[in-house]
């Protein structure tokens, strides 16, 4: 069973958005989905919650905001039938050892895969590869462990950003000892995201037909397809 923590120290790069997104492209390629909403701000059960008492979603969640995510999940996971589970990991904090940076430590502990959507800019680049660090702490423990780079929020358009986008974050992120795969699939800025979240619902359900659905529906495929095969193959 594959776990997966959607991850990035920096507020505001699309970590639930891609989480929910990515779980709802999921089940609807026919896997049995758990989301972990590891964030104090619970984002995601927020996200859930705009639905009413309906869930909306398509799939099951819970809250698990401790940093002892590594120990109780798996406990947990021997209880269910998940195919997959993705963990909604929160930004980092202002200080160093915060509860938060914490809680995205022990989530990347229990994962086998640690996905990073990040916007292409340079900035954004530099304050998410501040989580460099931690990965290759992490992989001490877990030298199996993959981390794929999401190009996420790309605009419109052929601006150089956007033409250099993958390139760029494969700059920015290698690092010696870590197995950092940027993905093809890109998923761009879009207010249909913003929508779908505020009742309730994944874009695949809200906006079926939209290229943001498209998108998701690409990087489920890509997630599922680098799941099964060997990470140099992918």
């Amino acid at each position: 069973m594959p776990i997966i923590a959607v991850a990035n120290q920096k507020g505001g790069a699309g970590k639930t958005t891609t989480c929910l997104n990515l779980a709802g492209g999921l089940v609807e390629a026919g896997y049995s989905v758990l989301v972990v909403d590891a964030d104090p701000q619970a984002s995601a059960l927020n996200w859930r919650n705009n639905s009413g008492e309906e869930n909306l979603l398509g799939f099951d969640m819970i809250a698990l905001p401790n940093p002892t995510i590594h120990k109780d999940l798996p406990a947990l996971a021997s209880r269910a039938d998940y195919e997959v589970i993705l963990i909604d990991c929160p930004p980092g904090g202002v200080l160093k050892g915060s509860r938060t940076d914490d809680i995205t430590r022990s989530a990347m502990l229990a994962a086998h895969v640690i996905l990073i959507p990040v916007q292409p800019s340079p900035l954004d680049y530099q304050a998410a590869a501040t989580m460099l660090p931690l990965l290759r702490d992490t992989v001490l423990y877990k030298p199996d462990l993959k981390v794929w780079i999401l190009v996420n929020r790309r605009l419109s358009g052929m601006n150089r950003l956007g033409r250099d986008a993958k390139s760029a974050a494969r700059t920015f992120f290698e690092t010696d000892g870590v197995d950092i795969r940027v993905l093809k699939t890109e998923i761009g800025a879009r207010a249909a995201f913003a929508e779908s979240a505020g009742v309730g619902r994944t874009i695949l359900s809200y906006a079926s037909g939209s290229l943001a659905a498209l998108e998701f529906r690409n990087l489920s495929e890509e997630v599922i397809e680098c799941l099964a095969t060997p990470s140099e193959a992918c």
